[in-house]
C-alpha cells in the first residue's frame, strides 16, 4: 500500500495549466465558425453614383491640347528632325509661362532628363531659344533642371525572371533617384530624350515596352504634382516620307502612352516641318498641325508662309474675321476682349463656319490678329451692362471696320445702348442710340433744376 495518494498532486483539469499548453481561442466568422477568406489582391472601385453631383475635373495640359497632365505623351521623329530642340523650347516656354507657338502653356517647374545630349550641346541649345524667346537664364534656372544622363542613361533594362524563364523589364538605380529628385523638384513636365537611351530592352516586345511605358506612369503617379511625362522616340526611315508608323518598334508605344505627337520634315525641304498630333484619348483631338520652319539658330519657329493653294480663302483672314463679329453683332451676342473670359475670340469664333482655321491655328495668333484690327482701328473694345448691371467690355466693328466688309453700321435697336462704350461709338460713326436716362436726359434736366433750387434755398 502507497504512503499517500499520488492523485491528489494532480491539478484538475483546466486550472493551473502551463502557459505553454494554454490554448489559443479560434477566430469565429459570422456564424461563430471560421473567419471568411480574405482575397490576397483588390481593386479599386469606381465612384459611378456620383459621376454627375461630384464629377472628376477634366483633364489638363502643360501644352493646351497638346500634352496632357499626369500621361505619358511621345514626341517622334527621325533623327535631327529638331525634336529635342522643340522639346527644349516647350520646356523653357512652360518653366516661364510663356506661350509657345501660338499654344498657351501652363506655368509651372520642368525637369529635363537628358539621356542622348550632353551638357555643352545643352547649354548651347538653351542658349538659343533664351534668346528667340527673351528670356533670362536666371530666372530660368529657378524652375528649370537639366539633368545630363548620358554616362547612365538607363531608367528601364531587361532582366531574366529565373523561375518563370521570362525576360521583363525592370526599373535601374538610376530611375530610383529620378524618383527621387522628382519628388524633390515636383516639377509638372518632365522630357525624357530619349527612349533608345532610356529603355534598354527588345523594343519590339509588346509586354517590355508596356512595362517600361507603365514605370513612367506610375512615376507620374506617385509625386504629388503628377508630372506630364514628355518621351522623345526615334521615328523609322520608312515613315520620314510618310509611310508607315511615326514611331519605330511595337505598337505598344503608341498604345501605352496616351497622346503622341510626330515631328514630319517637307518631303522637299527638311527646314519645314509640321508637327501634327496623331494620338489623344483623353479628351477630343482639336489642335491642328502646326506647320514650322528652323530658324538660322535652330529654333522652330511657326512657318507663316505655309499654305494650301487649295484650301486659300477668297477673302484674307482679316476680313474673315471682322465678317464673323458683325454676325455676332446681328445676333446679339458678345465677344469678349479678355483671354480669360468664357467668351473670348478663341472660343467664341473658331466655332463658326469660314474660321480660317489654317491661319489661326491656336489662341495666341488670334488675339495678335485681334489686337491688330484694333490698331488698324476697324474694331473697338466697348463697354455694355448686363442684365444683373454688371459692366463688361466687347468688342464692336468701328463704321471703318463696317465699311471694310462692304455693309453699313447697324441700326439703333442692334447697336449697344449701355455703357461708356455705346456713347462713344457716335463720334466714330457708328449707329446711334437710342435716348438713355440721366443727365442727357429729360429727366436729368429737371432733377437738375431741383437740384438747383434746394441749393439756393439751403443758402438762404
Amino acid at each position: 500500500m502507497l504512503e499517500s495518494d499520488w492523485t491528489q498532486n494532480v491539478p484538475s483539469y483546466g486550472d493551473e495549466r502551463e502557459p505553454c499548453r494554454e490554448s489559443v481561442s479560434e477566430p469565429t466568422g459570422v456564424d461563430g465558425g471560421f473567419p471568411e477568406p480574405q482575397p490576397l489582391v483588390d481593386l479599386p472601385r469606381v465612384d459611378v453614383a456620383g459621376i454627375i453631383d461630384a464629377p472628376s475635373p477634366p483633364p489638363d495640359f502643360i501644352w493646351d491640347g497638346l500634352v496632357p497632365r499626369g500621361h505619358v505623351c511621345l514626341l517622334s521623329g527621325h533623327g535631327g528632325s529638331g525634336k529635342s530642340t522643340l522639346a527644349l523650347q516647350l520646356a523653357v516656354a512652360v518653366a516661364m509661362g510663356l506661350p509657345l507657338l501660338g499654344v498657351p502653356t501652363m506655368p509651372s517647374r520642368v525637369l529635363v532628363f537628358s539621356g542622348e545630349d550632353a551638357g555643352p550641346l545643352l547649354r548651347h541649345r538653351l542658349a538659343a531659344i533664351c534668346r528667340a524667346l527673351d528670356v533670362e537664364p536666371r530666372a530660368l534656372a529657378e524652375r528649370l533642371l537639366v539633368l545630363d544622363a548620358t554616362e547612365n542613361p538607363a531608367l528601364g533594362e531587361e532582366t531574366l525572371d529565373r523561375e518563370t524563364g521570362r525576360r521583363h523589364i525592370a526599373p535601374t538605380a538610376i530611375y530610383e533617384r529620378l524618383r527621387e529628385i522628382v519628388t524633390e523638384h515636383q516639377p509638372a513636365l518632365i522630357v525624357a530624350d530619349n527612349a533608345s537611351d532610356c529603355y534598354e530592352g527588345d523594343e519590339n516586345d509588346r509586354s517590355q515596352v508596356r512595362g517600361f511605358v507603365r514605370s513612367l506612369a506610375v512615376l507620374s503617379r506617385q509625386v504629388d504634382s503628377h508630372p506630364a511625362i514628355l518621351l522623345l522616340t526615334h521615328t523609322p526611315k520608312q515613315a520620314v516620307s510618310g509611310r508607315g508608323e511615326s514611331y519605330s518598334g511595337s505598337t505598344a508605344w503608341h498604345n501605352s502612352a496616351r497622346a503622341r505627337l510626330s515631328l514630319t520634315p517637307a518631303k522637299d525641304d527638311d527646314s519645314r516641318l509640321t508637327l501634327s498630333l496623331d494620338k489623344l484619348n483623353i479628351g477630343p483631338r482639336t489642335a491642328v498641325p502646326l506647320h514650322l520652319v528652323r530658324s538660322h539658330g535652330g529654333v522652330l519657329e511657326m512657318d507663316e508662309g505655309a499654305h494650301d493653294a487649295e484650301d486659300a480663302p477668297s477673302e484674307s483672314p482679316a476680313t474673315i474675321l471682322l465678317r464673323l463679329l458683325a454676325d455676332f453683332a446681328r445676333r446679339g451676342e458678345r465677344v469678349s476682349p479678355e483671354q480669360s473670359a468664357r467668351n473670348n475670340a478663341w472660343k467664341m469664333l473658331q466655332q463658326e463656319n469660314g474660321f480660317p482655321k489654317r491661319t489661326y491655328r491656336a489662341a495666341g495668333p488670334l488675339f495678335s490678329a485681334m489686337r491688330e484690327l484694333e490698331r488698324r482701328g476697324l474694331i473697338e473694345r466697348a463697354e455694355y451692362v448686363n442684365a444683373h448691371r454688371k459692366r463688361y467690355e466687347q468688342w464692336i466693328l468701328t463704321a471703318k471696320g463696317w465699311a471694310e466688309i462692304g455693309e453699313s453700321a447697324p441700326t439703333a435697336p442692334t447697336a449697344p445702348t449701355s455703357g461708356v462704350g455705346a456713347l462713344d461709338a457716335e463720334p466714330r460713326g457708328g449707329a446711334p442710340t437710342a435716348p438713355t436716362s440721366g443727365p442727357r436726359g429729360c429727366g436729368g434736366i429737371e432733377r437738375a433744376q431741383v437740384s438747383a433750387q434746394e441749393g439756393a434755398t439751403d443758402e438762404q
